[in-house]
């Protein structure tokens, strides 16, 4: 439990669509906007890193988009039949 004695507070601006999206998120993950903050706040502390992951110029994370441009140069399969492709899209 937080001692109200060793707590700081944060004044914070954003703008209020943000804001009221933010607490939706929430309160649908089951806490308050401060809680959320908090953990924000906490896995700083913790891990030393944002805990966001950092997206490339095209929205993928670095691991996303290594393994789109790997799969560029691979072989592709010919479709002359559409069933078939069907049938090995739902094996992949």
């Amino acid at each position: 439990m937080y001692n109200v004695y060793m707590t700081s507070i944060i004044h914070l601006r954003v703008p209020a669509k943000l804001k009221k999206a933010a607490q939706k998120i929430a309160e649908a993950n089951g806490i308050d906007l401060s809680s959320a903050i908090r953990i924000f706040l906490t896995h700083m502390q913790i891990r030393g890193t944002i805990p966001l992951p950092y997206l490339t110029v095209n929205g993928f994370t670095e691991e996303e988009e290594n393994q789109i441009l790997k799969s560029m140069h691979e072989p592709t399969m010919p479709i002359d039949d559409i069933d078939a492709f069907i049938k090995s899209c739902k094996t992949a």
